[in-house]
């Protein structure tokens, strides 16, 4: 249903209480808060469109996967595919208030089973109980006009070369039917099947935040494209948080270590700067002390930039511990310059991160406090590349 004082060149959807509730409710299923709000707005995006569009032009307009795909999808891409008699439209919802641009992933635009003949932008405002569908443009035009950000894998492309009038929309779909609306795309690499179980595994950890940035596009589209793939990295990463692998600090205390961490002087030996003398000096450390250091890889990519991650921590009472962070090179003299050390609560709020400048031998975080039962994680990020270890005391 549009609304009445909407613009005549754009379509005004309402969107109903049931429609919020049920999208709520399938949202659900993602164990991530990110995930769950990107699977919300675009369900309510994807159910008021289909009910409005099926009683216009398009009586058997359908979504292009159907649960249990849909979920893996907003998993990882922002975006909602349908079927509009033989063409597909991709739905890019966004809250922005600012509609001088469209934002839309490389997954859609650069995967060929994926790529769209048209791209719908949608503006969604869930509490205000409508979206405006206000723009749109096709994958030949995407590809031509649009900027490519290599950071975050998204064609940008300007408000003023998207088509404003939606009528042209229904015009251009009932009279052009015969055109060629997609550029052409470049093939995907063909992955193995080993190759797919190892990029599965490593991405499959939740607290892996930008999956989709940490191996080169070509081999994420591949393993993405792939149904049974892509289905099995959705449901690895829905397993709950407590299944992941976590440091029990409090086990450091008893002699127990998980055999990735390691005693500091092991380290020292193969570094030129003396890990354990930095480690002491600027921390000043006494003898009771708990301290280990593991060696993070920072992406199978870029095989020789290796760091070694330090933890320490002092009990300052049956309760309460001060934990000392920092982060070494493993081989040569400093640090990637740019790589970030960061603090993380179990909300996956960052409340501290340090970032490495020219020549530094180390970063190190500031030192915060804990109490038994309490978790965070240590979040290291370098270019596309992120490592996180979480930590329960």
């Amino acid at each position: 249903m549009t609304c009445a004082f909407a613009d005549p060149r754009e379509w005004l959807l309402e969107i109903s209480p049931t429609i919020q509730m049920q999208s709520w409710q399938q949202s659900q299923v993602y164990a991530q808060p990110s995930s769950r709000w990107c699977a919300y707005i675009n369900q309510i995006c994807l159910n008021a469109f289909l009910d409005w569009i099926s009683t216009e032009d398009f009586p058997r307009a359908s979504v292009w996967y159907s649960f249990p795909g849909t979920p893996a999808f907003w998993e990882f891409v922002n975006g909602t595919a349908i079927l509009l008699e033989g063409r597909r439209v991709v739905l890019i919802p966004s809250e922005a208030i600012d509609d001088s641009e469209l934002e839309i992933s490389q997954e859609w635009v650069d995967i060929p089973s994926w790529a769209a003949d048209y791209y719908l932008a949608v503006q969604v405002k869930p509490d205000g109980e409508w979206i405006r569908i206000w723009g749109y443009t096709t994958h030949k035009e995407l590809k031509s006009l649009a900027q490519y950000d290599s950071v975050d894998r998204t064609y940008c492309i300007d408000a003023r070369h998207l088509t404003r009038d939606l009528n042209a929309f229904s015009l251009s779909y009932q009279f052009c039917r015969g055109e060629e609306l997609k550029a052409a795309i470049a093939p995907l690499l063909q992955l193995s099947i080993e190759q797919a179980e190892n990029l599965v595994q490593r991405l499959g950890n939740a607290s892996f935040r930008f999956s989709r940035l940490a191996v080169p596009f070509m081999t994420w589209g591949s393993l993405l494209e792939n149904e049974q793939w892509r289905q099995r990295l959705y449901q690895q990463r829905q397993q709950p948080q407590s299944s992941q692998v976590q440091v029990n600090l409090s086990r450091w205390l008893e002699g127990i270590y998980d055999n990735t961490w390691e005693a500091i002087e092991i380290f020292s030996l193969f570094n030129s700067n003396s890990i354990a003398f930095n480690f002491r000096s600027s921390f000043g450390l006494n003898a009771g002390s708990i301290k280990r250091a593991k060696l993070i890889d920072l992406g199978m990519e870029i095989e020789s930039q290796k760091v070694v991650l330090l933890v320490a921590f002092i009990l300052e009472d049956s309760q309460q511990i001060s934990i000392r962070v920092q982060l070494h090179p493993a081989n040569g003299e400093y640090l990637p310059v740019n790589i970030k050390l960061a603090l993380l609560l179990e909300s996956e709020e960052i409340i501290q991160e340090v970032q490495a400048r020219e020549q530094d031998n180390y970063i190190q975080l500031k030192r915060f406090d804990g109490e038994v039962g309490e978790r965070f994680s240590i979040q290291i990020t370098f270019d596309n590349h992120q490592v996180i270890e979480n930590f329960v005391i």
